[in-house]
């Protein structure tokens, strides 16, 4: 928080716009605890730049709010659930045989990175 400010005999943590901003998503979705709501509350009454940033996106949550929801077709659910399937089973050993599949034996990497060092080592020291 950026500072703090006296009401009554309180301390109230006082937000910029940056942090007020960060909260709006929260806000809307009445997650933030009693303070944070109050001090972004706050800032709304003494910022009209961010009290309009903050009407303009309660109405779109309320919009996105009314849409309503599609499902998927079974075949496109179906495809996506096992390609979620698959990269949760192959991750990280999925990677591991992708670099594998790429990757240079040890017997040509070594020798190159060998003359790389002594061809830098050459250039700086001439």
């Amino acid at each position: 928080m950026s500072g703090l400010q006296r009401r009554g005999t309180d301390l109230e943590p006082r937000l910029d716009h940056r942090e007020a901003r960060a909260l709006f998503l929260a806000l809307a979705d009445e997650e933030l605890p009693a303070p944070q709501a109050q001090a972004v509350q706050s800032h709304l009454d003494d910022c009209a730049e961010c009290r309009q940033g903050w009407d303009r996106y309660a109405r779109t949550v309320q919009r996105v709010r009314t849409v309503e929801r599609e499902k998927a077709p079974p075949a496109l659910a179906s495809l996506v659930a096992g390609r979620i399937r698959r990269q949760r089973r192959f991750g990280l050993r999925g990677l591991y045989l992708a670099h594998a599949n790429h990757r240079f034996p040890v017997e040509v990497l070594i020798p190159l990175l060998l003359a790389a060092a002594v061809g830098a080592f050459l250039l700086m020291s001439s």
